[in-house]
């Protein structure tokens, strides 16, 4: 009776140190606020959880997505090789037809440029060729009328002399 009377003593021993316990949890909780605080936890994970789930959801559609792209790969290459090649055959052309009409243009213009220097250099020619001769009939000229002005001179200077004569006699 005796174990029973110990065991009654540590019973109610345990039971008060349980109750002071829960009584000390319970007041700690409402002091601390832990069940807000344990509430904005579980709301965190849940939002966690919710946001990872709807990530794994979009990552399983751009997975599906790629794959589907990645199954079309080979076939957009081709296009996109083709588009290239004919945008390469279209600029080739057009830099074709660029290049055509700027050597036409450059060709005229070089025409242009060689008639009027030709004609430039013909009146140059034809202008040097008229001073020279102008020149040159200058000179005979004046060689001449040195010699007729000389000739009438001495006709003139002989028909005086005649004069003189002539009175004298």
């Amino acid at each position: 009776m005796q174990e029973a009377s110990l065991f009654e003593s540590i019973l109610r021993t345990n039971i008060i140190n349980f109750i002071i316990v829960v009584s000390t949890l319970v007041w700690i909780f409402k002091k601390a606020n832990l069940g807000a605080l344990i509430q904005k936890l579980a709301d965190d994970i849940r939002l966690s959880v919710e946001k990872s789930s709807a990530d794994a959801q979009s990552a399983i559609s751009q997975y599906k997505t790629t794959k589907k792209s990645v199954k079309d790969t080979p076939k957009l290459q081709e296009e996109i090789i083709s588009q290239a090649k004919n945008s390469a055959q279209n600029i080739k052309e057009k830099i074709e037809q660029k290049t055509l009409l700027e050597k036409n243009e450059l060709k005229k213009n070089v025409e242009k440029i060689l008639l009027s220097q030709e004609e430039k250099f013909k009146k140059l020619t034809i202008s040097e060729i008229y001073n020279a001769s102008i020149d040159m009939a200058k000179e005979e000229i004046q060689k001449r009328l040195d010699e007729k002005t000389h000739q009438r001179i001495i006709q003139k200077s002989i028909e005086e002399l005649d004069e003189i004569e002539g009175s004298l006699s």
